[in-house]
């Protein structure tokens, strides 16, 4: 599930997102509300083969694993300190469009410790990513 505090952010967000196109100069939540907008009707540009899941398991194993877990429950070891605790993924990614995820791992999450990886992984590694967090949540890591 998704923390209730989480949550309720991200109805603030989607509430303020029918004004935003309307404020110039908006705050940096409602920009990254708009940007999430446009990124959840995005598709991977890398085919799904056991190649880019592969890939993608090792960037996780190497950058997310420490807070999600081996398994993505969201139980890692770095996790006990983080309020609100890391999602736990094999619930969080079926609700979410390739480009939602891909979004959440390049800009990270307001009001969570989930970082921004876009200054850290390449664009590749990010889809790479993705396809691994789609085959995790299907049970086939």
């Amino acid at each position: 599930m998704i923390p209730r505090r989480l949550r309720q952010t991200l109805a603030a967000f989607v509430a303020a997102g029918a004004l935003a196109a309307a404020i110039p100069g908006s705050p940096p939540e409602v920009e990254y509300l708009r940007s999430f907008s446009a990124a959840s009707g995005i598709e991977s540009p890398l085919p799904h083969t056991g190649a880019t899941v592969a890939a993608g398991r090792t960037t996780y194993a190497e950058r997310c694993a420490a807070c999600h877990g081996v398994r993505g429950r969201g139980d890692g070891p770095a996790a006990a300190g983080l309020h609100p605790p890391p999602a736990d993924l094999l619930l969080h990614v079926s609700q979410h469009s390739d480009g939602e995820l891909y979004y959440f791992i390049a800009r990270g999450i307001p009001g969570t410790s989930m970082p921004a990886w876009r200054s850290v992984l390449s664009e590749q590694e990010r889809w790479q990513l993705v396809h691994y967090l789609h085959a995790l949540g299907e049970g086939r890591p």
